[in-house]
């Protein structure tokens, strides 16, 4: 039987539906992951067929539990990781021992962000950008800055709006710096200008250097400490030719990174002076975002990069077009969870495909400081834009979450 080996997996979102699209498609389904609770709560993660625990962030470890794998004859079709950390190993992996041609070397690049805007430097895509790379040096090195406030600070490694500050003075600018380099005093860090306008994410997938955007997702984003998307929207009739220069703009970012095998996500402001890259990552986006896009179009994006890097052809033929929104659950305060009320009614509600919460009674929660702090989601579909937005927050305004304040 046929195997593919998944490095690392969150327990739902896109990267735990791409091991079910793998289920699907006949493939024997091998986890290589530091997560205990694979093991302790088995009959939870019926698709997985066979887990080994073990060291993800010691590369040798990997390595040898591959090893392992392929002494004991499996007959390895793919490696695919949907997370960040992993994405770029594991198509170098799928390159060297399946052989399906995956320019795995523009992923290593997108991993970092400082790797990112150093590779892309004059690009007119490009935010202007600065490495704050001596601790010694700081005020020096923000001197040339201060008429541009407000800013943005990012860790390198930064996913998932961790480590990412929004700065609107020297006395924040020297916050942030000191918030961010608590992990670790020599990190270098990113500052780039803050900018204004709509801003949307694009799933690409590029498969013998054509490139396929296989969607185009408007979202909004809750400014607060930290850059928080709660509310994400795909609109059949927003294509990419109502979006003027985006897509000659992805194709640029596509061409310059030389990706000719593979799949990321962008995310892109639509400013005054043209369309700005805000990130890019090696992996489709994680979340809704897999379920959001077979409600719009029929086609399960995870499963199309499965068939990518299996070395298959993807099939991104439309089997409908509805418009939809998913709205993001998150609380005001710090508490531990009591008790989540009003879903059951909130599914009863006009429009609703999915609701869904991730928090358990007696977890401590908190206002979002990264994406990960979003305890749930409402996903509605309805024949416009607006219809699903209003379909959605219908349904998220009749859950309640209840906290026993700390």
């Amino acid at each position: 039987m046929k195997s593919i080996v998944f490095l690392g997996t969150n327990k739902s979102g896109s990267s735990y539906e791409g091991i079910k699209a793998a289920k699907r498609l006949g493939y024997e389904t091998i986890l290589l992951t530091n997560r205990t609770v694979f093991v302790e709560e088995r009959e939870c993660y019926l698709e997985i067929d066979d887990v080994r625990i073990g060291n993800m962030s010691d590369t040798d470890e990997i390595f040898s539990a591959v090893n392992d794998l392929i002494v004991e004859g499996k007959e390895i079709d793919c490696f695919i990781s949907f997370l960040d950390e992993y994405a770029y190993l594991a198509a170098m992996l799928t390159n060297i021992i399946s052989s399906t041609p995956l320019t795995y070397e523009p992923l290593r690049i997108m991993t970092d962000k400082i790797l990112t805007r150093s590779y892309l430097s004059g690009k007119r895509y490009n935010p202007l950008f600065k490495v704050l790379s001596s601790p010694e040096l700081i005020m020096d090195e923000i001197n040339g800055l201060t008429d541009l406030f407000p800013l943005v600070l990012k860790a390198p490694q930064s996913n998932g709006s961790k480590d990412v500050l929004l700065v609107e003075d020297i006395w924040q600018y020297q916050k942030g710096v000191k918030q961010l380099r608590r992990k670790d005093p020599e990190m270098p860090i990113l500052v780039e200008e803050y900018l204004e306008g709509p801003q949307f994410l694009i799933e690409v997938v590029v498969n013998n250097s054509i490139v396929t955007i296989a969607a185009i997702v408007e979202q909004e984003v809750t400014k607060g400490e930290r850059f928080i998307i709660t509310g994400y929207s795909i609109c059949p009739e927003m294509t990419v030719e109502q979006l003027a220069g985006l897509k000659e703009t992805v194709f640029s970012i596509i061409e310059d990174f030389q990706l000719r095998n593979g799949t990321c996500h962008l995310e892109m402001k639509a400013t005054d002076k043209g369309w700005k890259l805000i990130e890019i990552n090696p992996r489709m986006a994680g979340g809704a975002m897999n379920r959001m896009i077979e409600e719009a179009f029929g086609y399960n994006l995870a499963e199309q990069t499965i068939m990518l890097y299996a070395g298959l052809e993807p099939n991104f033929t439309k089997v409908h077009e509805n418009a939809v929104y998913t709205h993001y659950l998150i609380v005001g305060t710090i508490g531990k969870l009591l008790k989540v009320s009003g879903c059951d009614s909130a599914k009863q509600q006009a429009g609703i495909i999915e609701v869904f919460t991730k928090v358990e009674n007696g977890q401590m929660v908190t206002p979002p400081r990264s994406m990960g702090q979003r305890y749930g989601y409402v996903l509605a579909a309805a024949d416009t834009k607006d219809q699903a937005k209003e379909c959605a927050i219908n349904g998220a305004q009749l859950i309640q979450f209840y906290l026993q304040p700390i």
